[in-house]
């Protein structure tokens, strides 16, 4: 297997006549590329998983992005990441940017940079949603167990992603959160190492599709090197600065936040909400403490309160459909 300078993930939307495109430059052995066929074995995906787990991240360079006539210079960053922004002069679909967005090495354009088969279909162009959701993913739709190592492990090593459980009927309520009129973007603070897992569970559990927004590639190393309060900082800082970011590209739009009690986006989307009053409408939280948590939940119901921003907790998707669809009535038929 020859190594290979690859983009994955690249991920971004176009709204309004404005292109967003992120994702990180890497160097991996062609092999570990082909993701998308069918199920594969224990060893093979434990193997991949590892090996995925071993890249070189490539620094101090700049890329090249060709879109039809329009061209531009970026720069990746200390890990190999790179965000652009440009205005563009058609409304391109999704199949346009999937075709005609090229990345080279080099300023003539002789280079193309590879992007995999599970790096494509992941710019989006989201015309004129009613709302934008904003939904996590570990144990909001996908069972992970991130509250526990010693089950978390296993989950992520042993099932291929064609085998992950969704928290049951969650891809049912988001089909609904789409049919009215929803964007989806999903903000994890999942590791880039994992998007072909995040992705292909989405596509096998046929959750509506979106921008997948996750933290750094990470080296085996960096397990080693970080503490776990740097780490638990800086997921926060991770998921925060994304979900404002977006916000600041959406600003007349209502945003509904949906996540889990397990870890901290309750107290993440406080945070949010109490500095985005006027976009957040509404925060969903997916009860996984069996009611442990709900003075600690009561207090942010009633912080929020203050602030006019309602806050949901449920049990079951049936019950958040509930909620959600008197949310829907009140804050955006109505609106």
């Amino acid at each position: 297997m020859s190594l290979k300078s690859v983009l994955m993930p690249l991920v971004g939307f176009l709204y309004n006549g404005q292109l967003s495109v992120e994702g990180q430059l890497l160097t991996f052995k062609s092999g570990l590329l082909d993701l998308t066929k069918k199920p594969e074995g224990f060893r093979r995906h434990v193997s991949r998983l590892w090996k995925l787990y071993r890249h070189n991240h490539v620094t101090g360079r700049q890329l090249y992005v060709a879109l039809e006539k329009q061209h531009f210079t970026i720069d990746l960053d200390e890990n190999g990441f790179f965000r652009f922004e440009t205005p563009v002069d058609k409304n391109y679909s999704n199949y346009d940017l999937d075709h005609l967005l090229k990345f080279y090495k080099d300023e003539k354009h002789t280079e193309e940079i590879t992007v995999p088969a599970i790096t494509l279909s992941s710019i989006y162009n989201v015309g004129h949603p009613k709302y934008i959701v904003i939904s996590d993913v570990d144990d909001t739709i996908l069972i992970t167990h991130a509250t526990s190592f010693l089950k978390r492990v296993p989950q992520t090593i042993v099932r291929h992603a064609f085998k992950r459980k969704e928290v049951e009927d969650m891809s049912k309520f988001y089909k609904e959160l789409k049919k009215q009129g929803a964007e989806i973007f999903y903000v994890s603070n999942s590791e880039m190492n994992l998007f072909w897992i995040i992705k292909l569970f989405l596509i096998t559990r046929k959750f509506p599709l979106g921008p997948i927004y996750l933290r750094y590639q990470k080296n085996w190393r960096d397990f080693i090197r970080s503490p776990k309060a740097n780490n638990d900082q800086l997921k926060n800082v991770h998921k925060v600065s994304r979900i404002a970011y977006l916000i600041n590209k959406f600003p007349d739009q209502k945003f509904l936040l949906v996540g889990d009690s397990g870890q901290k986006d309750p107290y993440t989307y406080q945070s949010i909400a109490q500095e985005f009053s006027n976009n957040i409408s509404g925060i969903m939280i997916r009860d996984v403490n069996k009611g442990k948590k709900d003075e600690e939940m009561k207090e942010i119901e009633k912080s929020l309160k203050e602030i006019g921003v309602p806050f949901f907790l449920f049990h079951d998707p049936k019950e958040a459909m509930r909620q959600e669809r008197r949310w829907y009535q009140s804050r955006v038929l109505k609106h």
